[in-house]
């Protein structure tokens, strides 16, 4: 009976701590402290410390991983639980902000659209939620929007300081949509502004070829690919300008 009583006891010791592991303070920091290593073992964790009280970090925590591992719906659906829910009036916009981006990343423009706008509310100004907004807008194929809602894109920031860190993608973004509208000049203008900013972006060096070959300046389209496969041989853009230097090859009227 001794030695029964001692095994409860023991039992009992390491059942207090499995529960005491559940239950004390974390931070969100500590959190995702491992995040870009094991990104699964990170939502496990999250997940048990939101069903043991973690409250608003634990569900920041879980989101964060769920975006790591590809689950954007399952992270723009944190997300809105932590900026309200779908119909709250008092948003909390941070949360609407990662919200919306998670959204995009999902391919919901609609969802997108909604939440950036709930998050422009309060912070009409700001670019980088205007290209959130823009960004969900082409999704939808309303390019004539998306121009409107990244308005005047200046080179200082708010303040008349420094550019402001979106305005490089703010101007690739407002090119794709002119180019969809057939306003290809005007897209080469802003495509032009982004390089002379950013100059080895590939994604507007990308964007510059495509345009390039609207308006039938094949070399110079050509010489853009070239640099952006140059630049990152591995990346999506790398391989999209690939498959755009196919399709040059395969016509004899593009050279």
């Amino acid at each position: 009976m001794k030695h029964a009583f001692g095994a409860l006891a023991i039992g009992s010791g390491l059942w207090m701590g499995v529960a005491s592991a559940h239950t004390q303070a974390q931070t969100l920091a500590g959190c995702i402290a491992s995040l870009s290593d094991a990104p699964d073992l990170v939502q496990e964790t999250a997940q048990d410390w939101l069903r043991h009280g973690g409250g608003r970090d634990a569900r920041d925590c879980l989101a964060q991983a769920d975006l790591a591992l590809g689950a954007y719906r399952e992270a723009a659906l944190e997300y809105q639980t932590l900026s309200g829910g779908p119909t709250h009036s008092q948003k909390d916009s941070p949360f609407t902000e990662q919200e919306a981006g998670a959204w995009l990343l999902a391919g919901d423009g609609k969802a997108a659209e909604q939440a950036a706008r709930l998050a422009l509310k309060h912070d009409p100004a700001r670019l980088g939620l205007r290209l959130l907004l823009a960004r969900s807008l082409s999704m939808q194929s309303d390019f004539a929007g998306s121009i409107v809602a990244l308005g005047s894109l200046d080179e200082s920031g708010p303040s008349g300081g420094n550019s402001d860190p979106f305005l490089v993608r703010a101007l690739i973004s407002r090119a794709t949509a002119y180019r969809q509208l057939g306003q290809n000049a005007k897209g080469l203008a802003d495509v032009n502004r982004a390089l002379a900013l950013e100059s080895d972006n590939v994604e507007a060096l990308l964007e510059r070829g495509i345009l390039e070959t609207r308006l039938a300046h094949y070399a110079e389209a050509r010489h853009d690919w070239d640099r952006v496969i140059a630049l990152s041989p591995d990346g999506h853009a790398a391989y999209l300008a690939r498959q755009d230097e196919a399709v040059l090859d395969s016509d004899p009227d593009q050279d």
